[in-house]
Parts: structure tokens; sequence; C-alpha cells
């Protein structure tokens, strides 16, 4: 059964009997007190009538000892109809037309008055019994008071109540459904976008205003197709990173190892020149020298997905003073200069893999045919940040997003004789990332790249 159909028969049912119990209570109250009423009623007229009757017993006591009691003009003294009964339960005088089919007759004389309702052939009465006395004659005396106005009114009550019952109904079995209909609404809507979801449409997002617990349900709901659909891209995205990665490594083992196999059959096959011979040579020298990089470089890179490394705290200063000699040979190769201005800070890093951003970093902006490389080092709040900067080709906009992966190359051939494999600046991210870094990489695209590092700082190191 569904929710909506639950709701329903949930508020149908618990209308209807709290209506009829309502209706009941009412009536029941109602009738209570209408019979109060008339047993009241019906004492205030017996008390009346028996002191007709103590009166009569004084004035004329030989109508009951002569048993002459049955003379009809003896009724004319009563305002109900009353039935007189003796000690021994002989009747002296009755001018009722009912009669209780068991009478009640209470022994002595206690004060307690016993009353009965009785009813019979549509008709209610309620007859009240008891012991009078007076002088030497003792009797029984019964009136009757017809209740039958008091019952049916409760009856037409009843019937106006059930009469109420219905078109009430009636009238909320609609409205009933439409609030219904409100309450499983956004319900359904949470539905239908799961539904959408469940399907791959993962945008999909519920639309409510309300600040009851079913708003609050949607807005959590939303708040889960969001980080869903976030994961659902990143792993797209991974996926997507480990096909061209796939792809580009099969690519980039095919050219090498094409030319290596080509040469190589070439020299074993045939009788050639020595200068033909050193020129294959130098081809296969050259394209084992691209898969030896490719290697250490794809080596680096499953290195540091797998391996734990501990930072230490190091002195920004004294590792570039180390660096120093270093990233000059990698410029003089090129013929850049390298310009130097580093500020004193301490960070946090492995060294071997600070020197590995360093000298990659440095070793692209010679690649990109720059002659001129700054770098600089300075506090900035409680970061130390790191900005390298050259005048060389620079990186098209549209590129900026794509350097830091795999096998990406901005200019492929000049890479390929380079023995660039693409992976440089994969490997550069990677290590920042171990250092809970951030990296931000700028150019115009026509002239000269951009890139800063920012290490978390700490408190200087104190030497004893």
């Amino acid at each position: 059964m569904k929710l909506f159909h639950k709701i329903f028969l949930c508020f149908v049912v618990v209308f209807s009997i709290a209506f009829q119990a309502a209706g009941y209570l009412l009536i029941s109250f109602s009738y209570e007190n209408a019979v109060e009423q008339e047993k009241e009623f019906a004492f205030q007229g017996f008390q009346y009538n028996k002191y007709i009757l103590q009166s009569i017993m004084y004035s004329e006591p030989q109508f009951f000892s002569e048993k002459k009691a049955g003379n009809v003009a003896f009724a004319d003294n009563f305002t109900v109809p009353v039935a007189i009964y003796g000690i021994d339960g002989e009747c002296l005088f009755s001018n009722m037309a009912v009669l209780p089919e068991k009478l009640f007759f209470e022994e002595g004389a206690d004060d307690r008055i016993s009353y009965q309702i009785y009813e019979k052939d549509g008709e209610s009465y309620i007859f009240v019994c008891d012991y009078v006395s007076q002088g030497n004659i003792e009797t029984y005396l019964i009136t009757q008071t017809d209740i039958s106005s008091a019952i049916n009114n409760q009856k037409s009550m009843i019937t106006y109540f059930q009469k109420i019952y219905l078109m009430l109904l009636c009238i909320s079995f609609p409205v009933i459904f439409l609030l219904t209909k409100a309450i499983t609404a956004s319900i359904k809507e949470v539905g239908k976008v799961a539904k959408r979801i469940a399907g791959g449409e993962y945008s999909g997002r519920i639309h409510t205003k309300g600040k009851d617990e079913i708003g609050e349900l949607a807005s959590n709901f939303n708040q889960m197709a969001e980080q869903v659909e976030e994961k659902i891209a990143k792993l797209s995205d991974m996926a997507r990173q480990k096909e061209d990665f796939a792809a580009n490594f099969a690519h980039e083992l095919k050219t090498p190892l094409t030319s290596v196999i080509g040469y190589a059959d070439m020299l074993y096959q045939r009788d050639l020149l020595r200068e033909e011979v050193k020129s294959a040579a130098g081809y296969i020298l050259n394209e084992g020298m691209r898969l030896e990089s490719l290697s250490l470089k794809l080596m680096d890179l499953f290195v540091l997905d797998k391996q734990q490394f501990v930072l230490e705290k190091m002195s920004v200063k004294e590792m570039f003073q180390n660096l120093e000699q270093g990233m000059e040979l990698v410029c003089r190769k090129s013929e850049g200069v390298l310009h130097m201005d580093i500020e004193d800070g301490c960070i946090k890093v492995d060294y071997d893999l600070f020197k590995t951003i360093i000298l990659n970093l440095t070793d692209n902006a010679m690649k990109a045919d720059s002659k001129n490389l700054w770098m600089s080092g300075k506090q900035e709040s409680n970061q130390y940040r790191i900005v390298m900067k050259d005048d060389g080709k620079g990186i098209p906009l549209e590129e900026l997003g794509k350097i830091t992966e795999a096998f990406y190359m901005v200019d492929k051939s000049r890479s390929r004789k380079q023995h660039g494999a693409g992976l440089g600046m994969a490997l550069v991210s990677k290590i920042v990332e171990i250092h809970n870094a951030k990296m931000k990489i700028e150019s115009d695209g026509k002239m000269g790249t951009e890139v800063s590092i920012s290490f978390p700082l700490q408190e200087e190191i104190v030497y004893e």
C-alpha cells in the first residue's frame, strides 16, 4: 500500500472514530441529564402522591380496612397513575395501564425509595416504589411517570447525529484527499528525483519551500544529491584521466620503441656506412634516453602514491643555497640566467621532494626557451610563498587547467626532442599536495609563466 493511501485511510479512520466517540459522549451526556431530570421529577411526583395517600389513610382508613380502595373515584385523588399494594402483596388499587413484569417491594421503612425504568411497546416509564404507613395501615405505593419523550429525544438525536456524520464524512473526504496529496507531494517529488538520479541524471534537485520535517528531508536530499554529483564527477574525471594516462602511456612508449626497433633492425639487416651507423645509433640513444626519463618519472609517481613521507622543519634560505648550483647548471645548458631573492623562513618539507619541485620547474622554464628565471621567496601572513617567473613562450590560457595532468605537453614536438614525457608537472602537483601546500600557475599565453607555491609557515628553528 502506498504512503498516500495509508495517510488517507488513517485520516478517515481517526476522523470517524473521533467524531463517533464525541457524538456518543455528547448524546450519552444529554440522555443521562434528561433521565436524571425525569427521575427527579418522578421522585417529586412520588413524594407528592405519597402525602396524598397518607392523608387518605389518615382521614378514611376504612377504605383500606374494608378493601374498598378499588373504587374508581379513589383515582381522582392522585396526579399520576399509581398502584397501591398491601403488605401481603395484594393489589388494593391500580389505575396503571402498564405494570412492570416483576414488582420490587422493599421490606421495612428505611427511607430508601426504589425505582425501575421499564419499556414496553415503544413506551418508556419510571416506576417509583416505597413503603408507606399511617397508623396501623401499611402499604406499598408505586407511581408511574412516562419518560418516552426523553427516550425518543435520544433516538432522534442519534438519527440526527448519524445524518450529520454522513454529511460531514462526504465533505471531509475531498478535504482529506487534498490534505494528504499536499503532505505527500514533497515525498513524491523526492521519489521522482531519486529515480532520475538512479537513472544517471545527477543534476536533479527537489524544489520545496516548506520548513517542516519534509522540507528538511528535501534539503538534506539535495545536499546528498550535490555530494553524489560531485563524487560522480570526480570518479568520471579520474576514470577519464586513467584512460588518458593509459592511452598516452601507450603512445609515449610506441613512438620511441618503433624508432629503436626500426633502427636496430636496419643495423642488423644491412651493411651501413660508419656515418649511417652512427646516425642510427644516435636515434636509438635518443629514444632510449626518452624511455629512461619516462620510466623514472613514472616510478616517482607510483612511489609518491604509496609512500608515507616524514616532513621536517627546514630553513628555506639554506635549502636554496644548496639548490642554487643545480639550478644554475640547468639554466646554463639553455643559456639562461638565474636571479634569486630568497627571504629566510621555516617550512615543513621532505628535502628530496622539495628539490624535485624546484628542479622540475627550472627545467620546464628552460624548455620554454626562457632567457631569465626569477626565483623569489617571502613570508606572507601565516604562509611562505615561493614564486618562479620566466620570460619564455608562456602557456595558452585554455591549457592552464590541464598542465598538471600526466603526459600533458603544451608543445609535444619540442618536449619529445628534449626527452620530455609530460610527467614533470604531474609530479610537482603530487609533491605539492603531500606538503599541504597550494600551487598557482599564471600565464597570458604570449610571454612568460609564473608559478607560485604557498607552504604553511612554521616557527623558526632555534639552534642551541
